[in-house]
């Protein structure tokens, strides 16, 4: 049995993630339903591209990820089903969620979503979530092939927002990505090898302040010491030991950073 992985930014307190699971279980009653998150910032598109892009590579190959963060939700904007190389198939808005995960599948075979007969009749114009995308997953893991749920588009490989760096690398200006729960601001500086010792060539500006190397914990760091370290999803990320980055520095994503080599 495929699993449906979900990623919303719905909360808990409302139900709306509840009624998608009952939709699922009344057409696979055995369907496998796995909840990444849905506190993805409201209508924050981005957010969910991060999550999606963070998570995908460690679910099985079989599973359906349903992303439901769709500010645009009744508009013109597209529904469309990313099926992989390796099995992994993706159902989400067209509108900037696949911005981080497109660059990085191979050959991807992309549908628009369009055939009703596979949706909850009647149709709310405000809850796709329930009425197109919860049906279409269950659909999908009930063998329904993308061709018949709608039609074979080219969907637009946006570049990829990480910057890959290596022993070569000079000086690279990338940003912040993300802003985590903890505080941790991680950028969209991706090392090509995890070796720390290869990362105390480089330094680290942003707002104004310089983190002289790469550490290699979170406590490597004195506490209120800000330190930048190579965090679990491989990207590079600003912290502060047992404290919050974000509000030490009061910055966005989208604001600057800026990696140098050390002086010989």
């Amino acid at each position: 049995m495929s699993t449906i992985a979900l990623i919303t930014d719905f909360g808990t307190t409302d139900g709306f993630v509840g009624a998608m699971k009952g939709v699922m279980l009344s057409i696979v009653p055995t369907a496998n339903i796995i909840d990444i998150s849905h506190e993805c910032d409201p209508h924050n598109a981005y957010h969910a591209a991060f999550v999606l892009w963070s998570n995908y590579r460690y679910f099985p190959k079989d599973t359906i990820f349903v992303v439901v963060v769709d500010p645009g939700v009744g508009s013109e904007r597209r529904i469309v089903l990313i099926e992989s190389e390796d099995g992994r198939k993706i159902l989400a808005p067209e509108n900037g969620i696949l911005s981080f995960i497109l660059p990085e599948i191979k050959n991807p075979i992309c549908y628009h979503i369009n055939n009703p007969d596979y949706w909850l009749t009647p149709t709310s114009n405000t809850f796709h979530g329930r009425d197109i995308f919860a049906p279409i997953a269950a659909h999908i893991i009930n063998g329904k092939p993308g061709e018949d749920l709608g039609v074979r588009v080219t969907v637009p490989i946006p570049a990829s927002p990480f910057l890959d760096i290596d022993e070569s690398t000079t000086e690279l200006e990338g940003k912040i990505l993300h802003s985590d729960r903890f505080g941790n601001l991680i950028t969209n500086i991706r090392p090509k090898s995890n070796r720390i010792d290869a990362m105390q060539l480089f330094s680290l500006e942003i707002g104004g302040r310089t983190i002289g190397s790469i550490k290699k914990t979170y406590a490597s760091g004195d506490y209120g010491e800000l330190i930048a370290i190579i965090g679990s999803s491989g990207l590079i990320e600003v912290a502060v030991r047992n404290s919050s980055a974000h509000q030490m520095l009061g910055l966005r994503v989208g604001d600057p950073v800026l990696l140098r080599s050390n002086p010989a």
